[in-house]
């Protein structure tokens, strides 16, 4: 690369970081925002997911943080330099790609610090979803390498990130790896070739190796494991699937201007395919292959998520893969047609950093005055720079006076208890084992009695309290909504005396029953 380029990388991998550092920080969405957090710091107590609290998606962004928790210390810094880090790496490697798609390097900065605005700012702390999606595309990227440069290895390392994808959350990293097999597939019996297939399948054995001894190193149980990664995740999935109600608004005009830049893309590659011989076992058709593969893949996944729509990074990477089949085609004024499409990308850009960015909509903050949070480090010093203000109260001071009153009557408790709160923070705020027997509390973190796995999870959380002699489950909740079916519709209501002691606080003090 050029010397501009080296420059043009420093730049986007700068404003990139300190773009979702800055984002990260306005305001939070509890159940979203901190979903990492204690479980992060939780490790470094010497709680580990799967053996000590259940989980329904991947835990491998939660040994990150608890890397980034232990380089930087347990504040709200270290979390979000985590976010910030990925959104720098996603930049930088699309970047790099535009580059070898031969796109000049002033389409490529415009593109990429689009990326910028909307890849990890969207959420701007660590979350599932993206992980899995980054680490997908990577893994994609990595596959167009392999191509372009014929390097085979590639294909290794791409099986290998797939892995740690798909163990951020399964989907959409396991829709992006069926689809880079079938390609995998398709270009060995192209080339009458299996290195790639061997090496696409070395890289999984290689990761599953490594798994197996951290799994038995740490003492987690493989039948634990099956079950919260797979088998549980699994029949929630096939619910979901079955129950969905597809419409035109969720299909298709929620992801519009995404199929504004991927028809032409489509179309462009039918006509190469009718118009040159040998098209189909072209560099460029098998690169258009596996972009597009990521791109569908995604768009099936997000229109099955519960989520708020976070793929619109999308639009700025197939603006490049358009440019790039343009400039193939070489026709007259391909100069206009590309800066149209660049025009078109920075519209689409600007539209959705106002939404998520600025007003924040992903986590549920854009009917929120943003403009009135407080200062975090009024709650604890821990979260110094974070702006606090969240869509459950109007009163930022008032959540936050909520929050320290909880604290101080769980820090008056001498025996083991067990904190059930969508605050996953707290652990991390007290440095404390607080025993919350799930990562989330949502209709999906654990089987419920319908589910075949019921039973399973009952013996887990029975065993949690059992073993860790808790004496009372403390609810902290936003609104004196206190769910306590998370222990009732396990354990008997006769096993506990029930205490309110606000509309927040209320706890579950254990007396004797058969259960224990």
């Amino acid at each position: 690369m050029l010397k501009k380029e080296y420059i043009n990388l420093l730049v986007i991998s700068l404003f990139s970081f300190f773009l979702n550092f800055f984002v990260a920080s306005r305001g939070v969405f509890p159940v979203d925002t901190f979903i990492h957090y204690d479980t992060g710091f939780r490790i470094l107590l010497g709680e580990l997911p799967i053996r000590d609290f259940w989980i329904v998606h991947g835990f491998v962004i939660d040994f990150i943080q608890a890397l980034f928790f232990y380089i930087f210390g347990n504040n709200w810094y270290a979390y979000i330099i985590h976010s910030s880090i990925f959104n720098s790496i996603i930049v930088v490697f699309t970047y790099y790609i535009f580059l070898h798609l031969n796109i000049n390097s002033f389409y490529s900065l415009i593109l990429s610090i689009c990326i910028g605005f909307l890849a990890y700012p969207v959420s701007g702390t660590p979350f599932l979803d993206l992980h899995s999606s980054f680490f997908s595309i990577l893994a994609t990227y990595l596959v167009f390498l392999a191509i372009k440069k014929n390097i085979e290895i590639y294909w290794l390392y791409s099986s290998i990130l797939l892995c740690f994808a798909f163990l951020s959350k399964q989907v959409p990293a396991f829709y992006v790896g069926i689809v880079l097999f079938f390609i995998n597939i398709y270009i060995s019996v192209l080339k009458k070739n299996i290195m790639a297939l061997k090496y696409f399948f070395s890289g999984g054995l290689v990761f599953l190796t490594f798994l197996i001894i951290f799994l038995y190193v740490n003492n987690i149980e493989i039948n634990k494991f099956i079950l919260q990664i797979f088998l549980f995740p699994k029949s929630i999935g096939l619910d979901r699937y079955s129950n969905y109600d597809l419409g035109i608004k969720n299909v298709f005009l929620n992801y519009k201007l995404i199929y504004f830049l991927l028809i032409p893309v489509l179309a462009i590659n039918f006509f190469l395919l009718i118009k040159k011989k040998n098209y189909y076992s072209s560099k460029n058709f098998l690169i258009f292959l596996t972009i597009i593969s990521y791109v569908l893949a995604s768009i099936f996944h997000q229109i099955y998520t519960k989520n708020q729509i976070y793929i619109f990074f999308i639009i700025p990477i197939l603006a490049g893969i358009l440019i790039h089949f343009i400039n193939i085609l070489n026709f007259n004024n391909q100069k206009i047609i590309c800066y149209l499409i660049i025009f078109f990308t920075l519209l689409a850009t600007v539209k959705y950093t106002i939404r998520f960015d600025i007003n924040r909509k992903f986590h549920e903050l854009i009917y929120t005055d943003i403009s009135k949070a407080e200062d975090a480090n009024i709650l604890d010093k821990k979260f110094a720079g974070l702006k606090w203000i969240s869509p459950y109260n109007s009163s930022p001071k008032e959540e936050i006076y909520n929050i320290q009153n909880f604290i101080s009557i769980i820090k008056k408790e001498k025996d083991n208890i067990m904190v059930i709160t969508e605050y996953s923070f707290f652990s991390s705020l007290m440095e404390k084992k607080l025993y919350s027997p799930s990562r989330t509390y949502d209709d999906i973190s654990f089987p419920n009695s319908n589910n075949k796995f019921y039973e399973q999870y009952k013996l887990f959380l029975v065993n949690k309290i059992k073993d860790n002699q808790i004496k009372k489950i403390y609810f902290f909740s936003k609104n004196n909504n206190f769910s306590e079916e998370v222990i009732f519709d396990y354990i008997s209501k006769n096993c506990f005396e029930k205490n309110k002691l606000s509309e927040n606080i209320m706890y579950l003090k254990l007396i004797n029953c058969n259960n224990f």
